[in-house]
């Protein structure tokens, strides 16, 4: 099996923002923005 090289920029770029979501979460943004903008009634 082979991939081209865009194939394995994509993979790799998703494994990075896999990493990103885990610090946001263990940073505890979302519910830190939450707090400061509200949430959308919908």
């Amino acid at each position: 099996m082979s991939f081209s090289e865009s194939q394995i920029k994509v993979q790799d770029i998703i494994v990075h923002l896999g990493i990103v979501a885990g610090i946001i979460d263990e940073m505890s943004w979302v519910e830190q923005i939450k707090q400061l903008l509200g949430t959308h009634p919908q």
